[in-house]
This record gives C-alpha cells, structure tokens and sequence, in this order.
C-alpha cells in the first residue's frame, strides 16, 4: 500500500526535532498484516537531525507489516518532561543494512557508547533500516502545560 498521493514529507520545526534529538526511545506503530488493527512496539532510535531511523529484523512482525502497510505513527515522550511529546504521522521506508553498521550504530548511541554483543542476533538473522518520512507533526504540551517540569 503507498501512501495518499496529497500526502507529501515534510519537516519538523525546530521544538520537535528538540524532542527527538533529547531522547532515544519511542513508539512505532504499524498496521498489522493479519488484521488491520495497529501494532505498537518500543524502539530504540537514531535521529540525526533530520531523519529518524530504527532498526529491526526482517523476522519481526513490525517489518512484515511495514512490507504490506507502510504508514506508521512515531510517538517520542520526552524523558525528563512527561508532558511534551512529539508524533510523527507518515510513511517508512525499508532499506537493509547488510553489513549492519546501522544497527552498531544505534546501539552504541543509545546504550550511552557500549558496542553490541556479539550474539545480539542469530547468526542468519537479516536487519533493515526503517526510515520515517513525516507528513505531520505534532508536539502538543498534555493538560496544557500546566504540570510540566519545565525541562
């Protein structure tokens, strides 16, 4: 399934990409293959400040869903400030990382500099990239603002 023709990628201002670059965990949520309903996963992700990428195995349920369904919704809460947020709403795209220099990547950046382990996947095992293409965005404080911690 490809997303809308009107729906076009866009950019984030500058108060999401904060968000996403001050954290590096989320929710992904795909639409299921065998029945519709969404599915929704925490991830580990890398947002470089212009795009925000996850890695996943070909053997997950997420990846079989991005194949068949590729819209997805993002959603970070930021970790110091449980009222400010961000959700992206678009599309993915599945590139593979085959020599998983990605995956390297995301774990040494989100496990505060630790290399992976050896036996982090099965030996056969395949990772792609999911890269997520906005169409929206939004960063909405809850309850208004009015409980924030102010971070």
């Amino acid at each position: 399934m490809t997303p809308p023709r009107e729906a076009h990628e866009i950019e984030s201002p500058s108060t999401h990409k904060a968000i996403l670059a001050d954290n590096s965990f989320g929710l992904l949520s795909t639409i299921r293959v065998k029945d519709g309903l969404i599915s929704t996963n925490p991830v580990s992700y890398v947002f470089d400040g212009e795009c925000v990428r996850i890695s996943t195995l070909k053997s997950r349920i997420k990846y079989d869903n991005l194949v068949a369904d590729p819209m997805v919704t993002f959603c970070v809460i930021h970790h110091a400030d449980h009222t400010k947020y961000v959700e992206l709403r678009g599309h993915a795209s599945l590139e593979d990382d085959l020599d998983r220099s990605f995956i390297r990547r995301q774990f040494v950046e989100t496990s505060g500099g630790e290399e992976p382990p050896p036996d982090l996947d099965a030996p056969d095992s395949e990772r792609v990239i999911v890269r997520i293409h906005p169409h929206q965005s939004s960063s909405p404080l809850l309850c208004g603002g009015r409980f924030s911690t102010g971070k």
